[in-house]
């Protein structure tokens, strides 16, 4: 369904505490960390925050460091982000610059989250982030910020970072340390190394013509072949967690869908069944008879399409988070809110905005399709494993029908996760994908 992970990514990094305590090694193309301040004294007041970041990487590279803020009130609620791109160090030769932006908090306003992260390979430089509130006109009064300038040197016993601050996850392409300048000065230092931008690798991707579009896709690994699809709105880079696993055992095929990521799109009315032709399409180009399909949410949707229409190209099939049709029987009447929500959104939109425009089709899509029957999937001749996660978008009882309704299904829910248990627990989803896979 609807591809709600910066959002999330954004509240997870709210509460200092219980992010903690879920910290897992991911494999990611970016780094983030986090730090907090209260609030609520200086509610509905301008603020401003400030800090230098240096960057040192190839020049051809895309390489950046970038922070930005978010504010909840005082019973966690999200309230608003500050825009992405503000505080952004682009330029890769390794001299310090001073970044800031203001903004106004709202009336609600009770903790502020400070969030950084570095992306791809390079050498990335933080210091001095001061957070500060105007309580009268012209009078500017700092917000206390434990350890912005990163001279508490002691590093937090739980997971080695600088004192007061934290990561979001680890990752193991990136190393972190506070490092001290000749003039005594201390700042956190964070070096990349290794990154794959999965997405946009230009070592592994290549683009195909196909069904009036152009087809973008990324391989990797060997042996039997795997065509990895994405959820909708997302990309390739959806699957960090999952490619380098799955290419130690197959040739992963990770395609863009038309109309995301890199691939384009054409004057059709997008559907899964359009989706599925893509596919197909797809590996009769690369002369691959069959493939496993392993597909997340609107990736899982389109690989029941698939099955069903091209059966003879489908070996065994993965579905995550995927759905026969679009109603509150399917899929929680909150996110069908969201999406209807977001439809008006995008329709009011559309004349002035090309984010809107691209969005928009794909918003549709989700209201509009699939239009499947679980009669429908007796035609499925492929062993399926149906996943989804115990807090799943889509109903439980959904998921069990497609999985019952399938002539060689079963079924595996994710105790504990949501609709992202491949982002949130890669080892999980790897491992349930594997033995299914792995099984004669």
């Amino acid at each position: 369904m609807k591809h709600l992970f910066l959002l999330l990514t954004l509240l997870a990094f709210y509460s200092p505490a219980a992010a903690q305590a879920r910290l897992k090694t991911q494999v990611s193309n970016s780094f983030y960390f986090r730090h907090w301040a209260e609030v609520q004294p200086y509610a509905g007041k301008p603020y401003r925050l400030s800090a230098r970041m240096k960057v040192e990487a190839p020049a051809g590279d895309s390489a950046d460091a970038n922070a930005f803020v978010v504010l909840f009130d005082k019973n966690k609620k999200y309230l608003s982000s500050s825009k992405l791109g503000q505080m952004r160090a682009k330029r890769r030769d390794g001299q310090w610059r001073n970044f800031a932006f203001t903004g106004t908090l709202p009336t609600t306003a009770a903790r502020l989250t400070v969030n950084a992260y570095v992306y791809l390979n390079g050498t990335f430089g933080y210091d001095n982030f001061k957070l500060e509130a105007e309580v009268s006109k012209g009078q500017w009064q700092a917000v206390p910020l434990l350890n912005g300038d990163f001279e508490a040197t002691r590093a937090d016993s739980a997971n080695g970072f600088p004192n007061g601050w934290r990561p979001l996850y680890y990752n193991d392409a990136f190393r972190y340390r506070t490092v001290a300048e000749a003039s005594g000065n201390h700042y956190l230092e964070i070096i990349g190394q290794g990154v794959v931008n999965y997405g946009r690798n230009p070592a592994a991707g290549h683009t195909v013509a196909l069904n009036g579009i152009k087809l973008y896709y990324e391989t990797y690994g060997q042996g039997e072949p795997l065509l990895l699809l994405h959820g909708n709105g997302q990309s390739i880079s959806a699957f960090n967690g999952q490619i380098p696993e799955l290419a130690k055992h197959y040739q992963v095929i990770a395609v863009d869908t038309r109309a995301q990521g890199q691939s384009t799109n054409g004057k059709q009315t997008l559907t899964y069944d359009l989706f599925a032709d893509d596919m197909s399409a797809l590996l009769k180009a690369l002369n691959i008879p069959a493939a496993h399909v392993v597909g997340w949410s609107d990736g899982g949707n389109t690989g029941l399409s698939l099955a069903l229409r091209h059966p003879q190209q489908v070996k065994k099939l993965v579905t995550m988070g995927a759905n026969l049709w679009a109603d509150t029987l399917a899929v929680t009447p909150a996110t069908l809110k969201e999406v209807r929500q977001g439809k008006l959104l995008t329709t009011a939109l559309y004349p002035f905005n090309k984010q809107a425009r691209q969005a928009r089709p794909l918003t549709v899509l989700l209201l509009d399709y699939p239009r499947m029957k679980a009669t429908d999937l007796a035609g499925i001749a492929a062993p399926t494993l149906v996943l989804a996660g115990q807090h799943d978008l889509i109903q439980d009882a959904h998921t069990r029908l497609i999985a019952a309704s399938l002539p060689r299904g079963q079924v595996h829910i994710f105790p504990g996760l949501s609709h992202y248990a491949p982002r949130e627990d890669p080892a999980a989803f790897n491992a349930a994908v594997l033995a299914f896979l792995g099984r004669p």
